[in-house]
């Protein structure tokens, strides 16, 4: 019989959750706070105790599957106004488990008797912390890889708005996808929007800029000058994908908002949308 060491278990079960709901956040373009993340990969970690439990049936399993990930998807994102939001969050941390669990049943079936242990819907792996580090950084790679991939797709000539909320006060822009824009926010990774000062006085109400939540500059370039951009982050930001003037999807984004130009409409890279 393996022998399993409790403070591994809950390491490598708080180690794989983060990282999985990272993809998740990443893949469903959601905002993931890194405490929230930290809380929810904890509490999830916990649930690996059922290792110990005596083999359970395997409908009691799924069911204990399915609330821990909605129990773990809600400590981490929080409550969503949007529709399908929450589906889509659970369906994308369930398949990123499940493709790990197939790499892990892989990489056993080539190592020795005893590297990994499975009860109850959960594993407890003999890895080494360098094993552990490495796998994950080629996991995020190819993660990294796949994005990279789609943000050269071609954009759909679709209509789109754009959703903002900031201290109860919301705002809908009309869009314009532009690949051109690639601008990040070097703090936090994230793509920006950008804004005409005009177009979001409203979602201001006379609140200076430097007031505004998460507010840093940026150094920024066009074809014809260079300067700095403002920065900020409201509280929600959702793209309506709209088809015959009826939100035919709703893509719930993690992302900057710039305030720069005279434009009235809200300026993004397609592949914050994953097009």
């Amino acid at each position: 019989m393996q022998t399993i060491y409790l403070d591994i278990l809950l390491l490598e079960s708080f180690y794989v959750n983060y990282f999985l709901l990272r993809a998740t956040g990443r893949l469903t373009h959601t905002r993931l706070r890194i405490c929230r993340c930290v809380f929810a990969a904890v509490v999830s970690s916990l649930f690996s105790l059922l290792l110990f439990l005596p083999s359970l049936p395997i409908v009691v399993q799924w069911l204990l599957k399915l609330g821990t990930a909605g129990v773990t998807v809600l400590l981490a994102f929080g409550r969503s106004h949007a529709r399908f939001v929450r589906f889509r969050q659970i369906l994308c941390f369930f398949c990123c488990s499940f493709l790990l669990a197939g790499l892990l049943l892989a990489v056993s079936s080539q190592t020795k008797q005893g590297f990994a242990a499975w009860a109850n819907g959960y594993w407890y792996v003999d890895f080494s912390m360098l094993q552990l580090i490495v796998m994950t950084a080629l996991a995020y790679l190819a993660l990294h890889g796949y994005h990279r991939i789609r943000g050269r797709l071609h954009v759909a000539e679709t209509d789109y708005q754009v959703y903002l909320r900031l201290d109860g006060r919301t705002l809908v822009l009309s869009r314009l996808a532009d690949t051109g824009n690639r601008l990040e926010d070097f703090f936090s990774g994230l793509l920006v929007i950008v804004c005409s000062a005009e177009s979001l006085a409203q979602l201001q109400n006379g609140m200076p800029i430097e007031k505004l939540p998460h507010y840093r500059v940026i150094p920024c370039a066009t074809v014809t000058s260079e300067g700095v951009m403002p920065l900020f982050r409201p509280d929600e930001i959702c793209i309506r994908q709209m088809t015959q003037n009826k939100c035919k999807h709703i893509h719930t984004v993690d992302a900057m908002i710039g305030i720069a130009g005279t434009q009235k409409t809200a300026i993004f890279h397609p592949k914050l949308i994953g097009k």
